[in-house]
């Protein structure tokens, strides 16, 4: 069975040379490998022994014991269960761009039945048919990022469904039926009695942002189970916002990523070599 990370180890040590603007010779002359063994590592042909995992993590600064968990595949989050919070649900439609999979969120106010869509999955069928299938009223669209898989369906979507979008006010606008509302650090948007806090997260992208609500976050790509997204803009204030921001929110809440599974505060607290 395959790895169910979203991204390993090869993922995680490239993302950390590039976000820190390290060569790939530098890399591997700090680690005392080869630049042919590096490659072979984050291409999956081979299989770092723990040393090299150390040397590698020191150089990256990133957490040994945390990398080598996710290098010897020992480590996946705990399946986050259905009914942890009696005010919400979150339902995520899993859909595809090409062959790559995409997370999309239905965020619901048990008591009144209204739902956020949450990023568009760049499928908005799929998530048509989920709201149809469960009987919820989506009342609003909230955007983590503008990236084309999580927002090229979203004129569809606004079409479909009448409901106004959400985006940060630093993130590049996809194309759209109507004129955005604007969200900043702090904001609520309500979803039914929910009422859900912004979260500032750029760094994948200039006005990258998460989305809070009692034990809940959905992170976009601004954080992953093990991982980070691609730090596009800013390596820096990827690490520094997520931790600042997502990171800081108690143990137990669940953090819903824009690819890959889902996990809480506390495992990647634990689990996470980035932090």
């Amino acid at each position: 069975m395959a790895y169910a990370l979203e991204d390993e180890f090869g993922d995680i040590i490239g993302k950390a040379k590039r976000g820190q603007g390290l060569s790939h010779s530098q890399v591997a002359g700090r680690a005392g490998i080869t630049e042919a063994q590096l490659s072979q590592m984050e291409n999956y042909t081979l299989k770092p022994t723990e040393d090299q995992v150390y040397k590698i993590a020191d150089v990256l600064n990133l957490d040994g014991p945390k990398l080598l968990d996710i290098a010897m595949e020992r480590w996946v989050p705990e399946p986050v269960q259905p009914g942890y919070d009696e005010a919400l649900e979150v339902v995520t439609v899993s859909a595809k761009v090409g062959d790559y999979p995409v997370n999309a969120y239905l965020l619901i106010c048990k008591q009144t039945n209204e739902a956020a869509i949450i990023d568009t999955a760049a499928n908005p069928d799929v998530i048509l048919r989920k709201v149809r299938e469960i009987g919820v009223k989506p009342t609003v669209i909230l955007l983590t990022h503008a990236h084309g898989d999580h927002a090229n369906g979203l004129p569809e979507l606004e079409k479909a469904t009448g409901c106004p979008t959400y985006i940060h006010e630093n993130e590049p606008k996809p194309r759209s039926t109507q004129q955005f509302r604007l969200l900043k650090h702090g904001d609520e948007v309500s979803i039914g009695k929910l009422k859900v806090k912004v979260l500032d997260t750029p760094g994948h992208t200039p006005g990258g942002c998460s989305f809070h609500t009692r034990s809940t976050v959905i992170v976009g790509d601004a954080i992953f189970a093990g991982s980070v997204g691609g730090a596009n803009i800013s390596y820096t204030d990827e690490i520094s916002s997520v931790g600042d921001h997502v990171l800081s929110l108690p143990d137990d809440v669940k953090i819903f990523p824009g690819h890959g599974p889902a996990t809480t505060v506390g495992e990647e607290k634990a689990h996470n070599p980035f932090f």
